[in-house]
């Protein structure tokens, strides 16, 4: 299986950042996106064609993951010692919801599996519409897209980001993490998920050995490996080696970054309708690949 950039923003397995409990924000948000969906079905039925409100269920937390968003060393170190950065171990553990979570099938599948490529395409672009003029009326935000609207959501995340690494307490601990782990970089913004990136990238190089399929032309592609426990076991030790050094490195860092990170991204996410916590921590990850 693989994921381009068009749909990264909304699949992917996440980071660090957070706060002790969900965001202030995130019920509003959650009702915004449930408005967006019904006038985007009201929108697509005046055109005679078929859509089914899509919205994911609103997001509910495991134990221990809010710690573990907000930074709390405790509950990372739990997490890591098991699942790594949780790149592997969903083959590890496939029947684990903590990293094999229940997905959100989108209700409108079946139906566009049956339409022919004309009719897809015209179906496509007048969803594309519906969605802009539902996005303008609940959010009050001109998109063209449902990708310009996602490439503005993290457009709108990065800048904001980018005043933590001005942050002089930020700062000194970026420079520690980094000569910790023996890399350049060492802007905050940089350092939050650069071990877990790494990990990703190695499993997709991997999967990409096995995919026997054509790629899609013009994008960017992060394969997820598809093998068996026991083939999966050695990587996810080596990752979960690789989770807890780069733990042990960011001691100090986590605790100080996070709950800042989380909070100008729960902040900007439900400014566009996605609940903050739940929607934004993934996307940072593959963001740095994509």
């Amino acid at each position: 299986m693989f994921i381009a950039k068009a749909v990264a923003a909304t699949l992917l397995a996440g980071s660090f950042g957070g706060l002790t409990s969900p965001p202030s924000g995130d019920a509003a948000a959650y009702e915004k996106r449930t408005q967006l969906e019904t006038k985007r079905v009201a929108c697509m039925t005046e055109q005679g064609l078929d859509y089914v409100a899509s919205a994911e269920p609103q997001y509910t937390w495991q134990p221990g993951e809010q710690k573990r968003f907000a930074g709390d060393l405790e509950a990372l170190r739990a997490f890591r010692t098991k699942y790594g950065f949780g790149v592997w171990s969903p083959n590890v553990y496939p029947k684990d919801k903590v990293v094999n979570p229940v997905q959100h099938d989108n209700p409108n599948n079946k139906m566009l599996m049956s339409l022919s490529a004309g009719q897809l395409k015209k179906w496509r672009a007048a969803d594309d519409s519906c969605f802009s003029q539902a996005v303008k009326e609940v959010l009050g935000k001109t998109v063209t897209s449902q990708e310009d609207y996602y490439d503005q959501l993290e457009a709108a995340e990065r800048k904001s980001l980018s005043v933590l690494d001005q942050d002089k307490q930020l700062v000194q601990l970026g420079k520690q993490f980094a000569a910790c782990l023996g890399v350049s970089r060492t802007e905050p913004t940089a350092l939050d998920g650069l071990s877990h990136t790494k990990i990703v990238r190695q499993a997709s190089d991997v999967a990409k050995k096995a995919w026997k399929g054509e790629l899609p032309k013009g994008k960017t592609v992060i394969f997820r490996p598809n093998l068996k426990p026991a083939e999966a076991r050695p990587y996810l030790d080596k990752e979960i080696k690789a989770a807890l050094k780069d733990l042990e490195c960011g001691k100090d860092f986590y605790p100080a970054y996070s709950p800042k990170a989380m909070e100008i991204t729960s902040r900007v996410y439900q400014e566009f309708g996605r609940e903050g916590a739940a929607q934004a921590i993934p996307s940072r990850i593959y963001r740095k690949l994509v």
